[in-house]
């Protein structure tokens, strides 16, 4: 059945799998396998900042090389627009193989091609990190301000093949003269003991890959007794929106946790467009308060989590290229139920329908239906011009 989609690579067994937060989690992990990779890292990432927590991982990563360590780092050139020549140039000179994906440029040639909004590293083809998480001081703990709430999973196991599969694929793509081969170390074959099923998706539009959002769907219409989804930049489909509330109207207990501030702050507005409408059908609003909220993670059933890049909205089904993980483990599902729950009863405020009377007047309801038509136009309209490029590449292939 996976293969007859594309994006959707086979449901492995032999894995073990944590759930990592935002902040020193993520960071002091990531900061120990780069210092303790021998081999190989791929290090793909959509946003690269030289700010202090850029300069960390690049240090680390830089000495990493010159210990002879290779390195395939490719960043989205929009992104990490705001990585300087000085870097490039450090890095190249270092051992470092750096690529941009897909270079914006402007004129009579406008090219705004899919963006490269997976975050994917792997170390030595044993350990993965996947998830939501950029290298930017919003997300560490560096600089010593409460970090932007998102996720990642540390991976071992069989599923390490396809994430080293993919970042191969993206290597290929940005430097089409790379030789470089997936090279699967042989011990991956030897984790029939680890317990936890896993399997990789991939959102790519270009290549007709749409697993995260079909397995979302999926899913969802299958639930039958809890729903957890933490979404920033919550625009969903009318689809999904149906979906969510055929859910609540046959039982299901669902719970979306969006920000309550946002580094976009058209998409919040435009996000609470669907207030009232949820509310309605008796789905638990939340607002996480602490900082901004940039989690994409889902919990079905405590049978199903998928966590990564996609954003449950019309740019991450069409307009970039994701990926998310996602784990069939009742353990390990029981256990990251008991961390969001916490974090919604510590840090969310629930909006009910009488304190969303009291905050949302008409001028403002008004305005949100505006920022939600001016959403939906700008992403139809990139979508355009998407489309219109690929067209043309596609005829210079």
């Amino acid at each position: 059945m996976w293969r007859k989609r594309p994006g959707i690579y086979p449901i492995r067994y032999g894995n073990n799998v944590q759930l990592l937060q935002s902040g020193a989690p993520f960071f002091d992990k990531l900061t120990q396998l780069i210092k303790e990779a021998q081999t190989e890292i791929h290090f793909q990432v959509y946003i690269f900042e030289p700010d202090t927590t850029g300069q960390l991982i690049a240090g680390l990563l830089m000495d990493a090389a010159k210990r002879g360590v290779k390195i395939y780092m490719i960043l989205d050139a929009y992104g990490s627009k705001n990585f300087t020549e000085v870097w490039k140039y450090k890095f190249k000179e270092s051992g470092i193989s750096l690529f941009f994906y897909s270079p914006i440029t402007f004129g009579k040639n406008l090219h705004m091609g899919m963006r490269l909004h997976h975050k994917i590293m792997v170390f030595d083809s044993q350990v993965a990190l996947t998830g939501g998480i950029n290298i930017s001081d919003h997300y560490s703990h560096y600089n010593k301000q409460i970090p932007w709430l998102d996720f990642a999973v540390l991976t071992t196991g069989k599923v390490i093949q396809d994430f080293v599969q993919i970042c191969y694929g993206t290597l290929h793509t940005v430097n089409s003269r790379s030789k470089h081969k997936s090279k699967i170390n042989a011990s991956n074959s030897n984790n029939d003991h680890l317990p936890v099923h896993a399997r990789v998706l991939q959102n790519n539009w270009l290549q007709a890959k749409f697993a995260i959002s079909w397995q979302y769907r999926q899913h969802i219409r299958k639930a039958q007794n809890r729903i957890i989804l933490f979404a920033s930049y919550f625009i969903p489909s009318i689809a999904l929106k149906r979906l969510l509330k055929n859910a609540a109207n046959r039982g299901v207990k669902v719970s979306i946790i969006l920000g309550s501030v946002s580094d976009v702050g058209i998409v919040r507005r435009a996000s609470e467009y669907f207030y009232a409408d949820m509310l309605k059908e008796g789905i638990e609003l939340y607002e996480w308060r602490p900082s901004v909220l940039h989690a994409k993670i889902a919990l079905i059933d405590n049978k199903w989590l998928s966590v990564g890049s996609y954003n449950l909205n019309h740019l991450s089904d069409f307009g970039s290229i994701e990926c998310n993980i996602e784990v069939y483990d009742n353990e390990f599902c029981i256990s990251a139920q008991k961390s969001l729950e916490e974090l919604i009863v510590k840090d969310c405020d629930n909006i009910s329908w009488i304190l969303y009377l009291k905050r949302f007047g008409f001028f403002h309801r008004f305005y949100n239906a505006i920022c939600y038509g001016l959403v939906r136009i700008s992403l139809n309209l990139l979508f355009f011009m998407q489309n219109r490029n690929n067209k043309k590449e596609r005829v210079k292939i």
